[in-house]
């Protein structure tokens, strides 16, 4: 027999070691993909809660001295959350977009309820006021809000509000 027709009759397929590899590589490809998307969706939970704390911060912060503010947080219709600083009476800049739809928040109040944040028009918007005089959370405006938690579904961040001094804490549950 000769040379050439020796290999074509040798030639029956792949074999188990070329499968393992295969798979192998395919499983450290869909890891790597895995992680990734993980890490991006872990940080808009934790960009959503920076975002939140900030601005209420900054709220707290043009209240002190005015006459009466308060920050609204909401959802829109696509499920993207928002924030709207008021001031005296009138808006303070324009809403800043803070979460991202494959987020959830849970709002917590003092009076021990919580709620899921809806969509602004199907009901009213979350409304957390402060003081003037020393930035706290004002208590004469009915269950002021304790915390709020955002979640994916694996991480969840908190934003926690000192009704006593305004302070806002950002942690990781």
């Amino acid at each position: 027999m000769s040379k050439k027709h020796q290999t074509k009759l040798n030639n029956q397929g792949i074999s188990i070691v070329e499968i393992v590899i295969v798979v192998a590589i395919m499983a450290i490809i869909g890891g790597a993909v895995l992680l990734s998307t993980t890490v991006a969706t872990d940080k808009q939970v934790s960009s959503c809660a920076e975002k939140i704390a900030s601005s209420l911060e900054q709220t707290r912060n043009l209240v002190m001295g005015k006459s009466n503010g308060f920050i609204e947080i909401y959802q829109d219709a696509g499920d993207y959350v928002y924030v709207q600083i008021h001031v005296d009476g009138n808006t303070y800049g324009d809403e800043v977009s803070v979460g991202h739809p494959a987020l959830e928040l849970h709002v917590f109040y003092s009076g021990g309820t919580d709620e899921i944040l809806t969509v602004r028009g199907s009901t009213n918007p979350v409304k957390i006021y402060f003081s003037r005089s020393n930035g706290s959370v004002r208590t004469d405006m009915g269950d002021q809000v304790s915390r709020i938690e955002i979640t994916n579904g694996r991480r969840t961040m908190e934003v926690k509000i000192d009704s006593f001094t305004g302070r806002v804490e950002v942690n990781r549950l």
